[in-house]
């Protein structure tokens, strides 16, 4: 482990025994490069609490830091309350505290965490100062912009704010040198292109306070990309992910981008993700095509609700209609997934509102096959935001500002006629009900099948499927099916020629004994399926030893009927287990 001036940590407890996804947390790293660039060695950590403790404690034991940063959100506020205060009284050193919960800490936050000091908004040049001051000596706290900090007489001071960076191309690529440990750096890349949103909706702390937005010349992306890849060459699969949620904002920008992705994708296999603003792509659907035309595994869209009402008062900018058509153009293009929230408790929030919710993203599904995911999630009150600010103005009571009583898995608000029980268990049914429509939606066949295949193949097996994924995944026989078809042993009849059709070998997908059930009155069930007497000759034979062919000769033993019409139905009930996803079939 190196020597550094500054180390930066984003530190999380495993909270409802899940692990964080830390792919797209740039802020951190992207301070390491600023400070490698202006005259200190620094790196930067993301992971578990005591994980990161332990290599805390390595690093100033032995002297390799003289500065810790630490990332704050709305997770691990006291998270970072404790590991400023341990360091700062076991270590001595300067803790530094950011990140997008930083405007909404206080006085007692400084207090009870010893912090030197808060960055508030954008962190790369207060820092700089900030490491100028507390390693070098140089300046005074009430010079810095963009800072909170506690003064001589124990009393909170906000400096005012500091200036917005406006040339974003200035800012240095993050390269290896700024990760404590590479994790997965070596096979997946997270990509900020521009910072800033001009949406202002009432939930989102990004465009409550950061409305002007500023956008990296698409050769600066193109170049941190282009210099990755130069770093890694033997590299042959990689994962992109662009973290800003203006990348959709302007269609020559995704043009040119998605352009340089296919170039890459001739010499390699590279899986990438955006976020995408639904009126944009509606009012310029040709930037779906080029998502497409770059193989772009996935897209979040920011949907948020089923209902005009409450979309409106989200300030959302859409309509419900621009939504339906954006997800028909993506699995139209084929885009291999869509993601969205549909956000419970946050704005006007009642039964009925939910249940419109819930219809409207069944619909969604109907229309997004296989590819249109859609989760449910009750409401954060993020700091700035207008709900947060003024929930009286939305029906909306908020029960815990301060995150003390949620992981995302409880509700920190309620309303007149539902409580944060009800809320939470709402969104519980919500998943259920989503969960089970996909069943009947995969069962009945309207998911197309390649699609489905396509989950299975040797690329992207398990990758970003998410809940179709779980749901075939808690069909077995479906699974099992699938599974068979993707290993290249079999195919369907539908692939089968007449003459390779009889010389073909049914395999059954799953063990006899496992799924038989008989109930009182002797009915023979494999699965759903019931068995007549003909079935429960047919079907054992149906494990992959035998040809179509000599299935029904000897099936003729024991059924009198003609060639022609024994093998017919043989045939018949063959494509009705087929249709069950029964029976797959061997060329040899």
């Amino acid at each position: 482990m190196r020597e550094n001036d500054v180390v930066f940590f984003n530190l999380h407890r495993r909270y409802v025994n899940t692990k964080s996804d830390y792919g797209g947390f740039l802020g951190i790293f992207l301070l390491a490069a600023f400070l490698n660039e202006n005259g200190y060695a620094s790196q930067s950590f993301s992971g578990e609490l005591m994980e990161g403790k332990a290599l805390i404690d390595s690093i100033c034991k032995d002297g390799k830091a003289q500065l810790i940063g630490l990332y704050c959100d709305f997770e691990n506020v006291t998270e970072n309350i404790f590991l400023s205060k341990y360091i700062k009284e076991n270590y001595g050193l300067p803790v530094i505290v950011g990140g997008p919960q930083a405007t909404a800490l206080d006085r007692d936050f400084l207090v009870s965490s010893q912090c030197d000091a808060v960055v508030r908004y954008e962190g790369e040049l207060t820092v700089l100062e900030l490491s100028s001051l507390l390693l070098d000596g140089s300046g005074k706290l009430e010079n810095i912009d963009g800072i909170m900090y506690l003064d001589e007489k124990g009393e909170a001071v906000i400096n005012k704010d500091r200036p917005l960076i406006e040339n974003l191309d200035a800012l240095p690529f993050i390269t290896d040198e700024c990760y404590l440990q590479l994790g997965n750096r070596e096979r997946s890349l997270s990509i900020m292109t521009g910072r800033g949103c001009p949406f202002n909706c009432a939930f989102c702390h990004e465009g409550a306070h950061t409305k002007k937005v500023r956008f990296r010349s698409t050769e600066n992306v193109i170049s941190e990309i282009q210099a990755y890849l130069d770093a890694h060459p033997d590299l042959e699969e990689l994962f992109i992910m662009f973290t800003d949620d203006t990348f959709t904002l302007l269609p020559d920008r995704v043009k040119t981008i998605c352009q340089a992705i296919e170039g890459w994708q001739k010499k390699m296999a590279i899986r990438w993700f955006c976020e995408a603003h639904v009126h944009t792509l509606y009012k310029h659907p040709e930037m779906i095509s080029y998502l497409a035309a770059a193989k772009c595994q996935r897209v979040q869209l920011g949907i948020e609700a089923g209902t005009q009402p409450v979309l409106d008062a989200f300030r959302k900018g859409s309509t419900l209609d621009e939504i339906r058509e954006v997800v028909r153009l993506c699995e139209q293009h084929n885009i291999q997934q869509v993601y969205s929230n549909i956000i419970l408790g946050a704005a006007f929030f009642t039964k009925d509102v939910f249940y419109r919710d819930i219809a409207f993203a069944k619909e969604l599904l109907q229309i997004g096959k296989g590819i249109m995911e859609l989760g449910g999630v009750s409401y954060w009150p993020l700091p700035e935001t207008s709900i947060t600010m003024q929930p009286e103005k939305y029906a909306t009571h908020i029960l815990d500002y301060e995150f003390v009583t949620s992981a995302g898995d409880y509700s920190q608000v309620c309303t007149d006629e539902l409580g944060a029980w009800e809320i939470s268990a709402m969104v519980q049914e919500f998943d259920k009900e989503l969960g089970e429509y996909k069943k009947k939606m995969l069962l009945s066949g309207q998911v197309p099948h390649e699609r489905i295949l396509g989950w299975y193949s040797k690329q992207t097996l398990g990758r970003s499927y998410g809940r179709w994924w779980y749901a075939i995944k808690n069909i077995p026989h479906m699974d099992a099916y699938y599974t068979m078809l993707a290993s290249d042993e079999t195919c369907r009849s539908y692939d089968l020629t007449d003459d390779e059709y009889a010389l073909s070998h049914p395999m059954r997908v799953f063990s006899i004994s496992h799924s038989v059930s008989i109930n009182r009155e002797g009915t023979v069930k494999i699965n759903d399926f019931v068995l007549d007497e003909f079935d429960q000759l047919l079907y054992p034979l149906c494990v992959g030893k035998l040809s179509i062919k000599e299935i029904a000769y000897r099936l003729k033993e024991k059924i009198p009927l003609s060639d022609g019409e024994n093998f017919s139905l043989v045939k018949e009930r063959l494509d009705k287990y087929e249709e069950a996803y029964m029976v797959v079939f061997s060329r040899y």
